[in-house]
């Protein structure tokens, strides 16, 4: 699979970028709420991304920043950057939200000894979230000072592949369930595994 990443101008222009869905419901889901999204590229902010999840009254106990969200009902982005072969031990970020917009995001190498983001990187991030009566929304940007510390941004933006994967889940019963956008090859849940990430640009400037 490969993501497309459309320049914009704005965060409103964020709809104008190429759509994914997440399709792929492992691991005995009980459910599987349709979810979908989009990412783009702001220059001079960083890598924006709006998510919806076609689901009534979502699971949103969690408040703060730093909570274990995917307890709840929560959307999930990942991006990972090799410096050479894709690997699960790679550097990679994960962006995780409630509906209530409390965010657990982390960043490393590989799945042990992850760090998250600082307290200013996560007011930077502008994450948000919002409830209608049928569905909810995400937004939130992965700023270019946080990408530069994770990996080579500057080739990144200059249309460097890397990897991404976008994720629905709630390991609460009994609404249960595990969907990605680009499928996981594990018998065991597992979203932590950069092997199976779609890769992703950002397009050139013509």
């Amino acid at each position: 699979m490969i993501y497309k990443i459309k320049r914009i101008d704005a965060r409103e222009q964020i709809e104008t970028c190429e759509p994914f869905a997440i399709n792929q419901y492992m691991w005995n889901s009980k459910q599987e709420p349709k979810t979908y999204g989009w990412m783009g590229y702001i220059e001079g902010e960083g890598l924006f991304v709006k998510m919806c999840c076609e689901e009534q009254n979502p699971k949103r106990e969690y408040q703060n920043h730093k909570d274990p969200v995917c307890n709840d009902s929560a959307m999930e982005i990942f991006l990972a950057f090799p410096e050479d072969a894709l690997t699960n031990d790679c550097m990679y970020t994960n962006f995780e939200v409630n509906a209530n917009g409390a965010m657990y995001a982390k960043w490393g190498k590989g799945r042990k000894g992850r760090q998250f983001i600082s307290d200013e990187q996560y007011i930077q991030t502008g994450v948000k979230a919002i409830i209608e009566e049928d569905k909810w929304f995400l937004e939130v940007l992965f700023p270019e000072t946080y990408l530069y510390q994770i990996c080579d941004f500057e080739v990144i933006k200059n249309g460097e592949t890397f990897y991404c994967n976008f994720y629905k889940i709630s390991e609460s019963e009994p609404i249960l369930h595990f969907g990605s956008y680009s499928p996981i090859d594990s018998e065991t849940p597992n979203f932590h595994l950069p092997v199976c990430f779609a890769k992703t640009f950002i397009e050139t400037i013509k």
